[in-house]
This record gives structure tokens, C-alpha cells and sequence, in this order.
């Protein structure tokens, strides 16, 4: 009599886990992803993401150190590209940090280096390198891009 109250258990037991198992995999499912919701959604936030318009820096003259002895300068406008909109209100708030950048690292460079285009190059690298470590823990700036770099 035991025997058999125990492969009734046993029984009822494996029954109520295949029932688990079914229900799981049959009657609870995601919902459906809407794969043109989804796409819709990543071409928007695509587009809003280049959409970013640059915030200007004003032109500006920066002195270059020059071996010879004629006077040597850097004539230049910046125009920098923030990671997200919000961002331009940091970037305005603290034009003078690039400014003082720029002039710190043009100092360093020779007039010749800076009229390659490699030059140009390595000075918005370290420009943009110094200002985001200057800004704090999120960088802002995400590339500066000259309208004016005349060395003269």
C-alpha cells in the first residue's frame, strides 16, 4: 500500500514538473519585437547624434616661438563638436580653457610643425586631449575642427 501512495506522489510530482516545463515553454513568451519600431528608433537616434551642431570659438592669435627673427603667430578659429547637445553649455561656459590649451600647446610646437598637416593634426589631438581632462570625469569634446589655422 505504501508502494503504491508513493509512485502516485512520484506521479502526480513528474506530472505537475512536465506541466511546468510545457506551460513555460508554450504559453509564456516575450512579446514580439516590432522590427520596424526598432529600426525606426536607431535611424532616429542616428540622426540625432550627427545632427550636433558645433559650438564656435571665436578667432583668436596665438604667438609662436620662432628662432628666427621675424615674429611668428598662429591665426585660428575653432569649431568644436561636443559628444551629446547638452554639452554645448559646458563647452561655451569654458571657452577660455581652450584658448589657454591652445596657446599652451602651440608653445611647444615650432611654426613649421604646426603648418604640416600632421601638425594640425597632433595640435587637435593634445588640445582635445588636455580640455577633456581639464573639463573633468566626461569628456565633451569629441573633435575640434578649424574654420581658420593660418600660420603666418
Amino acid at each position: 500500500m505504501v508502494q503504491k501512495i508513493l509512485i502516485i506522489v512520484n506521479l502526480v510530482v513528474a506530472l505537475g514538473a512536465a506541466g511546468i516545463v510545457f506551460y513555460a515553454h508554450n504559453i509564456i513568451k516575450p512579446p514580439p519585437t516590432d522590427q520596424a519600431a526598432e529600426a525606426e528608433a536607431l535611424k532616429t537616434e542616428a540622426v540625432a547624434s550627427t545632427q550636433i551642431k558645433p559650438v564656435q570659438i571665436k578667432k583668436f592669435a596665438v604667438n609662436l616661438h620662432s628662432r628666427s627673427s621675424r615674429l611668428r603667430y598662429l591665426d585660428i578659429e575653432m569649431n568644436v563638436l561636443t559628444f551629446e547637445e547638452g554639452q554645448k553649455a559646458i563647452i561655451k561656459a569654458n571657452e577660455h580653457l581652450f584658448k589657454d590649451t591652445a596657446i599652451e600647446v602651440a608653445s611647444y610646437l615650432n611654426p613649421d610643425e604646426l603648418d604640416s598637416v600632421t601638425g594640425k593634426m597632433l595640435f587637435e589631438n593634445k588640445v582635445k586631449k588636455q580640455v577633456n581632462a581639464k573639463l573633468g570625469e566626461t569628456p565633451a569634446v569629441k573633435h575640434i575642427y578649424f574654420s581658420v589655422f593660418v600660420v603666418q
